[in-house]
């Protein structure tokens, strides 16, 4: 097989390692620029969800690389994730091209399903050499949160954000390369010692929560490079979703069905008690999180028509409302600009600037 995948922020790093280990040849996309966006809006749904569009030019440019077996997440309830390998599919027939769609469906509900595909991956390869190609992929992946999650920490207060985004890249890249376990370790706990001892400003910056559809925070291309950009501003991101807890909780604990529900979702039921797709109701339990723990901000990012996150944003306003936290809601698709996106971000953190001068001149 020659395997490909759309992107998701740092994913094609664990994915590559998987497929690879298991006898595959790996094509990862290139990165997703205006030419990735020009062809999923093109042939795209107009109205379709932005990470439908971005997962579809994905493929077509890995497709015209030579890959001949698209490998895309299934869903169930009321998002529409649940189509979007379906529409990709017949889109990409009608557009000439030949290949085989694996769809990973969630394993709550679909564990046949989920099994059959691991067959079809595994081919002549035994469980126990998925076990060991798991293992390797999913250190990997949790290298790639812990080095995000120092980025997060430490790029507000570094001087050097230049050189502190040069030594971020390389470590994903000695992550990308390393073979073996310990090898991946190495590359991480070099690398956050690196990032500890580049020279910091005297400065407790503000933090701001980043809630909403998981496709539109860990993607950079998707969100406009939201995070680093707050990060350069001096703002500590404080992100509520990771896609190594996530494939935690809802592939192994919903495969041995083990799932229990999540502090999110518990925060959210005296406003929105049922599931209503996607994160939803984790954007609404995030928000009251962060008002609790007196985060000073909070940043919702979905994509433009997604009604899950629509529900929530009407909700989480009133909150904000009631609460006075500052919240920014940015509906994102392909016409999303990047001057006025920066405009507003710079002017929601003076908002939090002149709101942590005024919560100190109280006490």
């Amino acid at each position: 097989m020659k395997i490909t995948f759309p992107h998701l922020g740092y994913c094609s790093i664990p994915l590559r390692s998987l497929f690879a280990d298991l006898g595959h040849e790996v094509i990862v996309p290139p990165p997703i620029t205006r030419k990735t966006i020009s062809l999923g809006t093109r042939y795209g749904p107009e109205f379709a969800c932005y990470p439908l569009k971005l997962g579809l030019g994905n493929f077509i440019e890995a497709l015209e690389l030579g890959a001949d077996t698209l490998v895309m997440g299934g869903g169930i309830g009321p998002c529409r994730f649940g189509y979007y390998a379906q529409v990709q599919r017949d889109i990409l027939l009608s557009l000439g091209y030949e290949f085989k769609m694996l769809v990973v469906e969630p394993p709550l509900g679909h564990a046949g399903e989920f099994l059959a595909v691991l067959r079809e991956v595994l081919e002549e390869k035994s469980w126990f050499d998925l076990a060991r190609a798991a293992q390797l992929a999913v250190v990997k992946l949790g290298a790639c949160d812990d080095i995000q999650r120092a980025s997060l920490k430490l790029r507000p207060l570094v001087q050097d954000k230049l050189a502190f985004s040069r030594l971020y890249q390389q470590t994903l890249m000695e992550i990308d390369e390393a073979g073996k376990v310990r090898d991946v370790r190495l590359a991480k706990n070099t690398a956050l010692t690196a990032m500890e001892a580049i020279p910091r400003l005297n400065y407790k910056p503000p933090k701001v929560a980043l809630v909403g559809e998981v496709y539109l925070i860990a993607e950079p291309a998707a969100n406009l490079r939201i995070e680093e950009r707050l990060g350069n501003m001096g703002v500590e991101v404080c992100r509520h979703v990771w896609i190594s807890q996530w494939l935690r909780v809802n592939i192994f604990l919903d495969f041995l069905r083990l799932h229990r529900q999540e502090k999110a979702e518990k925060l959210a039921q005296p406003y929105l008690q049922c599931f209503v797709g996607g994160h939803g109701q984790h954007s609404v339990g995030e928000t009251r999180k962060a008002i609790q723990e007196g985060i000073d901000g909070v940043i919702h990012v979905y994509p433009f028509t997604c009604t899950p996150e629509i529900v929530a944003r009407g909700i989480m306003q009133k909150l904000a409302a009631q609460e006075g936290m500052p919240l920014a809601c940015f509906s994102m698709d392909e016409h999303s600009g990047e001057a006025g996106f920066q405009t507003r971000l710079e002017a929601f953190v003076d908002i939090l600037g002149t709101r942590s001068k005024e919560m100190n001149s109280y006490s």
